[in-house]
């Protein structure tokens, strides 16, 4: 995505120098830790904890095509990495069968070969069309899958000789423009089931940064209609200190759950989403939030915390209660806003930083970033 011009609606007012440097040394510290999330075999691993000296365990094909994505911008901002990014792609090629990728997945897949040479772009699109050829197709997915479908088709040029890759783009389209809207402007989990109608932050963000891009890729109206509604909905829900609450009840549009607060909504999918939304609106608003959101990262936040460490090398995940939450007290929680919204309390108290990290988080970082530091520069 091309930044978005100056001239947009004005040209951007004075902004701060200091949420640059942040920014840029955000993406430094990205570029110097993902080799120590490599494994041997080439993929990155699932995450590092703090308490398990920060070594990489588990392995994620998903989040290795997230670290490519990112690095990919990276690479086209002129930033120097120490990844052979072709040797990666083939990495990722090499395990195309895997029962461990999803349709979204494939969707991600498309996304990064549109950034390549996209001669792999036919046979993922086979791919994904078998993934989806169940009785249920996008209809089981969730919305953030459906939206990394969206936006990874969206971007490829390449739709297979039958046409598939059109195919499943219009019925991603429809998805998330007709099916998963609603009155308040926050866009459903899922199609069906219990969580239905309580989406996290991930789902209204992805599914904003998509049909951003099905705007500017198509001129769709529509889709940027549905786009602004979540996105204004977004606002009017950020917490007072640039936080973006995890979970909602999009029926009624409001927060259910606050915590856990997560690092990457901070620092890299908020300014994504919402400075998607700018780049095709114009509307400052937007990508304002999200650079507001930034100091939360750095201590304005319910702890007082750093969440980048630079001593131990780590930047922190999130904040979290200490008391872990299952399904059934966010229900609860959910039928209690309907007498009080809820609040935090004692915030020292009940809440810890959660001392570990994952991959995708600094792909996400470069992708928000690379190339596109000045855009922090923004009076919020």
């Amino acid at each position: 995505m091309q930044d978005l011009p100056d001239t947009a609606q004005g040209s951007d007012p004075a902004g701060s120098p200091d949420e640059v440097a942040r920014v840029r040394e955000l993406e430094r510290f990205a570029i110097a830790r993902l080799p120590t999330m490599q494994l041997a075999d080439g993929l990155f691993c699932h995450e590092v904890a703090v308490e398990n000296g920060c070594r990489p365990a588990g392995r994620s094909l998903r989040y290795t095509l997230i670290v490519l994505i990112g690095l990919l911008r990276a690479e086209d901002a002129g930033v120097d990495h120490r990844f052979h990014l072709g040797a990666l792609r083939s990495r990722v090629l090499s395990e195309l069968d895997s029962d461990g990728l999803t349709p979204g997945d494939f969707g991600l897949a498309l996304w990064a070969e549109a950034r390549m040479d996209g001669s792999a772009a036919d046979e993922l699109v086979a791919g994904l069309a078998r993934r989806l050829s169940g009785p249920s197709g996008l209809e089981a997915l969730i919305s953030t899958e459906v939206a990394w479908i969206a936006l990874g088709l969206s971007e490829s040029e390449a739709w297979g000789e039958t046409g598939e890759g059109e195919r499943i783009l219009s019925g991603a389209r429809e998805q998330l423009v007709v099916k998963r809207r609603t009155e308040s402007g926050l866009l459903l989990h899922s199609s069906r089931g219990p969580r239905r109608r309580f989406p996290n932050f991930a789902t209204q963000i992805y599914g904003i940064l998509a049909l951003s891009y099905l705007a500017r890729a198509r001129g769709d109206d529509e889709a940027l209609q549905v786009a602004r509604e979540a996105g204004d909905r977004l606002l009017a829900l950020q917490m007072p200190d640039g936080a973006w609450p995890w979970i909602f009840d999009a029926q009624r549009g409001t927060i259910v759950e606050p915590y856990e607060i997560y690092s990457v909504h901070q620092d890299s999918m908020a300014p994504m989403g919402l400075g998607a939304l700018t780049h095709v609106t114009g509307d400052l608003r937007y990508r304002s939030a999200a650079v507001y959101g930034l100091g939360w990262i750095f201590g304005r936040n319910d702890l007082g915390a750093e969440m980048l460490d630079r001593e131990t090398g780590m930047l922190y995940r999130s904040i979290r209660r200490r008391e872990r939450l299952d399904r059934a007290y966010l229900y609860g929680r959910t039928a209690a806003s309907y007498l009080k919204p809820p609040r935090v309390k004692d915030a020292r108290r009940m809440l810890e930083v959660n001392r570990t990290d994952r991959p995708y988080h600094l792909g996400w970082v470069l992708e928000a970033w690379a190339g596109r530091e000045h855009l922090a520069a923004l009076e919020t």
